[in-house]
Order: structure tokens, then C-alpha cells, then sequence
């Protein structure tokens, strides 16, 4: 149900505290530094408004609270404190104090990259708090346009008009295979070698896509034995030898979190690459806390390849 629109604003509020405390337009107008005859309209529209009469015009001694005036002057006080609250929590947030970050992250990401990100920002920043959406990449783009997200960290794959992204890292894709697998101790692997093998696909929009068209220069794609949309359970079931994948996110162990090993390999073919960055919305101006978060995952993020 649609409440009904204000009919008033918080300067006639402040027009009637400031009268009602010196009970007098003259002196109300010398406060407020406006004319009498505009603070008079403007306290007559709001009991207008109301429909209730706030002041007794005395012609010859000034002016008088009404029962409804004193009993509504009390909230008009503290209408105006919350105001002015409101206004100062929004400044403190633009000044980097205090303040919410709607950070998405693309869920294939967000494991390995999100709580180190988050964990080292707050140690510095910890007034800061997030909101954190893991999402595919339609929903993390909707996000940002409709301005429920203030960043988002993903892969540079069919980025939308209105969004700007800020290239970090590019990140060739690697093979992972069973320890046991027959190229495990191969320097590096072709994808012409990979095809007869079975395939086990992380299977998340776009993604899918990203890794099958790898194989369009050695003429046909691997059809999926089996597929998950969880980077762990497709790194699990390479590790427990239902065969290889390709993901592209640096990993910093080979253990899976059953306990079984895999092995990484990196490719013989000339394989495009994908960049990780950060998206923002050209709609939005960022606060500045969002400014400071975004120059601080672009160090945290290019760290990324020197350590690789």
C-alpha cells in the first residue's frame, strides 16, 4: 500500500521550532534571516498541512502556542534531530569514517579473493562494513546499474554498456589433473592431448564458454563427463580422478578439501588469456570510501602476479 506524500518540509519545521521558541515572527525572522511576511505564509501553509492551528496571533502581544502546537512541537524537535543525524551520517560516509561497501564478487572469485581483500581493508578501516553479493556475472553487472552494489570484482567476460572496468590481471588458464593422470608429469599439456580425455567442466555462465572455446584451434570442443558450478567440488572430482578441468584463478594449494591431491599444468598452445579487474557503474559517483577500497584492491589484486 503507497503511504501518503509529505505535505510539508523540514524548513517549515524549522520555521515553527524557532517561532515557537521565541513566540514572536519579528524576532523568529531576525533568527531565522528571512522576511516576517515569509515566515508567516510559510507557518501558515504547514498548519495548512496539518490541519490543526499551532499559534494564537495576538495582535498586540505576540504569539501564543495552541494544546496542538505544544504537543506537536516536541516531535518536530525530534524530527529535525534525525535530520540533522541523517545529514551527518552521510557526510562521515563520504569522508571515509563510517559507512556500508556493496561489494559483489563473482562467485567463481569470491572464495579465494574476497576474504583476504575484505580482512586486510577492515584491519585499517574499522568503521567499514560490507555487504558482499556472490553472484554470476549477469547479476553482479544488474547490480551495479541498478546501484544495489558500489564494486564488483570479476572477469573482464561481456561487460555492458555503463560499466567501467579497470583491467588488474590477466590470467591464463591452466589445466588441473589427477595426480595419477598419465600427463601429470608432463611439463606442459596441449589441448589436442585433453580431448579424448574425460571432462570435468565448471559449468557457470560464461564461463563454460570461456574454457570450451579454447579448444575451437585444434578443431572440436570436449564434451562434459561431468560438470558442477562450484570450483571446489570440480577441483574434488579432478582430484578423485573422474578427470581434468581448466579454471584461471591462481591457486595457492593443490589439496582439495577431502583431502586429495591435484597437479597443475600449464599449457603448450597459445591460450587467451581472461583480466580480472574491478566494475563500477559510470551512473554512480563513488563515495570516497568506495574510491579508497578500489585503489586498495587494485594494489591487493596486482600483488596477485608477483606472487604467482
Amino acid at each position: 500500500m503507497e503511504s501518503n506524500p509529505l505535505r510539508y518540509s523540514l524548513r517549515q519545521l524549522r520555521y515553527f521550532v524557532v517561532t515557537a521558541e521565541a513566540l514572536s515572527f519579528t524576532a523568529a525572522a531576525k533568527r531565522l534571516h528571512i522576511s516576517q511576511p515569509s515566515i508567516s505564509t510559510s507557518l501558515a501553509d504547514l498548519e495548512e498541512s496539518f490541519g490543526v492551528q499551532l499559534f494564537i496571533r495576538h495582535h498586540a502581544s505576540g504569539l501564543s502556542l495552541t494544546q496542538a502546537g505544544r504537543d506537536l512541537l516536541g516531535h518536530a524537535r525530534n524530527l529535525l534531530k534525525n535530520a540533522e543525524d541523517l545529514q551527518l551520517a552521510a557526510k562521515e560516509m563520504d569522508g571515509g569514517m563510517t559507512g556500508t561497501i556493496a561489494l559483489g564478487c563473482l562467485v567463481s572469485l569470491a572464495p579465494p579473493l574476497m576474504p583476504g581483500i575484505i580482512s586486510r581493508f577492515v584491519q585499517d578501516h574499522a568503521g567499514i562494513a560490507f555487504h558482499t553479493v556472490e553472484a554470476h556475472q549477469d547479476t553482479l553487472l544488474n547490480g551495479l546499474n541498478d546501484g544495489s552494489l558500489d564494486i564488483a570484482l570479476t572477469y573482464s567476460l561481456d561487460i555492458t554498456e555503463g560499466i567501467t572496468f579497470t583491467p588488474l590481471l590477466s590470467l591464463p588458464p591452466y589445466v588441473i589433473l589427477p595426480k595419477t593422470h598419465r600427463l601429470a608429469r608432463a611439463r606442459k599439456v596441449s589441448l589436442e592431448e585433453l580431448l579424448s580425455e574425460p571432462y570435468v567442466m565448471l559449468d557457470l555462465p560464461h564461463s563454460r564458454e570461456y574454457f570450451s572455446a579454447l579448444f575451437d584451434a585444434v578443431g572440436s570442443r570436449p564434451v562434459a563427463a561431468f560438470r558442477s558450478s562450484q570450483p571446489e567440488v570440480v577441483r574434488g572430482m579432478v582430484a578423485n580422478g573422474l578427470g581434468y578441468s581448466i579454471l584461471n584463478f591462481p591457486l595457492k594449494s593443490n589439496r582439495t578439501v577431502d583431502g586429495e591431491d591435484f597437479v597443475i599444468k600449464r599449457f603448450k598452445d597459445d591460450v587467451n588469456a581472461t583480466t580480472l579487474g574491478i566494475a563500477q557503474s559510470n551512473a554512480m559517483k563513488p563515495r570516497q570510501v568506495v574510491r579508497r577500497f578500489s585503489t586498495f584492491c587494485e594494489s591487493y589484486i596486482r600483488r596477485l602476479h608477483i606472487e604467482r
